[in-house]
């Protein structure tokens, strides 16, 4: 457990005017637990200690050296710029290249960029004509401006009995599709349709007590009157029962099972030179035998089939010829327990057969056993380096980011966030354990802001509080 003790200039502030200053800890060094101290340093706090139970900062925020570049194993996008602190934070340190509007969105499907084109491959190694994935992409983009309703208002147009955003477009996309007079292009859109769901898929009552305890691994105890709880959704879930004593309200307890927490990985893959042509900015992996799958997931052997495509990255200046994969779900899960050696293999059969036609007759469930096969192949060749992330084995992570599923609402996140005691129950003094994190923010989980509005609510709660005793008392 690191900890590091954060002090501030607080002489002139009314926090400091009384016997001591609040004794303030931070649990999580993401980007909600460093937003929450840099909140309260701005505020006056003296007496602030952050305490991280990795050996880094910043959560899921993790960019590492990769050769001469630097690759985010974690949060990649920011979500808009208006109000935005994350986009606002990076324009001022000058890490922004450029901002875009739609073809950096997982929500919609821009098939022409700057950087090339998307080419969309079958598994019988044949790339899809232009007009049918234009096609694809008009009607799916019609059907995205009607999926926003979903977010907005919690439901769906006219779908009262849907829960799931994954099965309203893919009911909705499936009664438009089954309209194309052209049996072979309706087959593949259908097909083109289970790909793209992939991508929307990579989905305390503290009794007459002072002060908060805490315990750190080393057996050191450390008081506190305020302690900021950041860690992840799928931390909580894990370990909630023995994390709090006394236990978590019943309430809380329910939000934390019933929000879910996904895993999303990524697999990066460097070459030495390029396999794919000069205009390619991504190769998609459509499975003709999905038109008509209802469930996306797999057994475990199968689990590369949940990697939707490959992006490549640019400029190669900076990043050589290198792809970029992801992965979602419990095939995510699946691929973390693989050795690198097994998941760069399976990887380069995987693109070998969706971009040579020599494998159209080798059926899917044999692709794991195509390495005597596929070696004599010479046009992809093995990486010469490669990199992927596992935030659902992590135990300090257990998971990419939270979402609502069946059974929970946004009241749930609302549940997580608030904070402990509850107000009118005990006598013990207020504000005395308080949640913050991507999971705690109803309208942005999910979402690296989030997670900083986040921090910045909870500093904000407790530095209003003490200036209204303050108030109080003059």
């Amino acid at each position: 457990m690191q900890s590091c003790e954060l002090s501030s200039d607080g002489t002139d502030d009314p926090l400091s005017c009384g016997p001591r200053q609040p004794r303030i800890v931070v649990i999580g060094a993401g980007l909600a637990g460093l937003a929450a101290a840099k909140t309260l340093l701005e505020n006056g706090f003296a007496d602030v200690t952050v305490l991280e139970a990795s050996d880094c900062i910043g959560g899921r925020v993790l960019s590492v050296q990769h050769g001469k570049s630097v690759l985010d194993l974690g949060a990649t996008w920011i979500h808009g710029a208006n109000g935005n602190p994350v986009y606002h934070l990076a324009q001022e340190n000058g890490l922004l290249e450029h901002t875009t509007d739609e073809e950096r969105s997982v929500t919609r499907i821009s098939l022409f960029t700057k950087k090339g084109v998307s080419h969309y491959q079958t598994n019988l190694g044949e790339r899809i004509p232009k007009h049918v994935v234009e096609e694809f992409r008009d009607l799916y983009n019609e059907v995205y401006e009607l999926t926003q309703e979903f977010f907005q208002n919690g439901k769906p147009v006219c779908a009262e009995s849907q829960n799931s955003v994954g099965v309203f477009t893919r009911d909705l996309m499936r009664k438009k599709i089954v309209t194309d007079p052209d049996d072979s292009t309706k087959k593949l859109k259908l097909c083109m349709l289970q790909q793209y769901l992939k991508v929307e898929s990579c989905e305390s009552s503290a009794g007459s007590m002072d002060e908060v305890s805490l315990k750190c691994e080393d057996e050191e105890w450390i008081a506190a009157d305020h302690v900021i709880v950041t860690a992840s959704l799928g931390v909580l879930k894990e370990n909630h029962e023995t994390m709090f004593s006394p236990s978590l309200p019943r309430d809380k307890v329910l939000a934390i099972e019933k929000l879910g927490i996904s895993t999303t990985d990524k697999i990066f893959l460097e070459f030495k030179e390029p396999f794919w042509s000069p205009d390619c900015n991504s190769i998609q992996f459509v499975w003709e035998d999905e038109d008509q799958l209802e469930q996306l997931s797999y057994p475990e052997e199968l689990w590369y089939k949940k990697i939707c495509s490959f992006d490549v990255l640019f400029p190669p200046e900076r990043y050589g010829y290198t792809l970029s994969g992801w992965v979602c779900g419990q095939e995510a899960l699946h691929m973390e327990h693989c050795d690198d050696e097994t998941v760069v293999e399976t990887c380069i059969e995987l693109l070998r057969r969706f971009t040579d036609l020599r494998f159209s007759r080798v059926p899917a469930h044999m692709l794991t056993q195509l390495r005597s096969h596929s070696s004599g192949i010479p046009n992809i060749p093995k990486p010469c380096r490669v990199l992927r992330s596992s935030w659902g084995s992590n135990r300090f992570i257990r998971g990419s980011y939270s979402f609502t599923r069946v059974g929970s609402s946004g009241g749930d996140f609302e549940n997580l966030a608030t904070p402990l005691p509850y107000a009118n129950v005990t006598k013990s003094p207020p504000l005395q354990v308080l949640f913050a994190g991507e999971a705690t923010h109803r309208k942005y989980y999910s979402t690296s802001h989030g997670a900083l509005l986040s921090g910045q609510r909870e500093a904000t709660r407790l530095t209003e509080m003490y200036q209204d005793l303050h108030r109080a008392e003059t």
